[in-house]
């Protein structure tokens, strides 16, 4: 069986936590968008980051979602 490998570089936390940040002065959703969760990141971008509550739990959770998409890319899951 042939290993799958990563389609592209890995995502980077800091860039975004830094995009997540942006949310609240430019337009919310970035965040997700970086990471490849499109829908999650229109929902944040109509609603202005769930009317900005979600973008403040969203500076707590981005690293780690992020670090999951990275996980998730290598094993070839996504």
């Amino acid at each position: 069986m042939a290993s799958r490998g990563v389609d592209g570089p890995q995502k980077d936390p800091g860039l975004a936590l830094v995009l997540t940040i942006l949310g609240f002065f430019f337009v919310a959703g970035l965040q997700y968008f970086y990471i490849g969760k499109y829908i999650k990141g229109i929902l944040f971008l109509l609603t202005i980051g769930f009317f900005y509550v979600g973008t403040i739990i969203s500076l707590f959770t981005i690293t780690s979602a992020t670090r999951q998409v990275n996980r998730d890319r290598a094993l070839g899951l996504r």
